[in-house]
């Protein structure tokens, strides 16, 4: 893949999940109680329960988009660098039908799986 191309797509990535992050900090900063729509000592337990269920989506989707940024955030590095394209554990080039479709991706297929496989344990 060309870099700018790359840089482009990336770019436009990293503004969506800034985007993502920024409405994600907002439903968080409000508190239990606004969230339910009623004083805490009248909650009911169903409401709370849905409530704090829909606050652990939350909290795992911000964690991925904080992965995501980190992974952009480092394919941008390896671009500015010159090394965009090429795997960070073996050095060898990322297939470039990769690139296409994770522009993002600074492992080769290989080693993406392998940690994949070690995060799973």
């Amino acid at each position: 893949m060309d870099p700018q191309e790359a840089k482009r797509q990336l770019l436009v990535l990293r503004a969506r999940l800034l985007e993502q992050d920024e409405a994600l900090s907002e439903s968080l900063g409000i508190s239990l109680e606004e969230e339910s729509g009623e004083e805490s000592s009248d909650q009911h337990s169903a409401d709370v329960a849905a409530v704090t269920l829909t606050r652990e989506m939350d909290l795992s989707l911000r964690s991925t988009i904080e992965h995501l940024l980190a992974q952009v955030d480092r394919a941008l590095e390896k671009i500015e660098e010159g090394t965009y394209g090429l795997c960070d554990r073996c050095g060898a080039p990322i297939e470039e039908s990769r690139l296409q479709a994770v522009p993002e991706a600074t492992l080769c297929l290989e080693h993406q799986r392998a940690l994949e496989r070690q995060e799973e344990i």
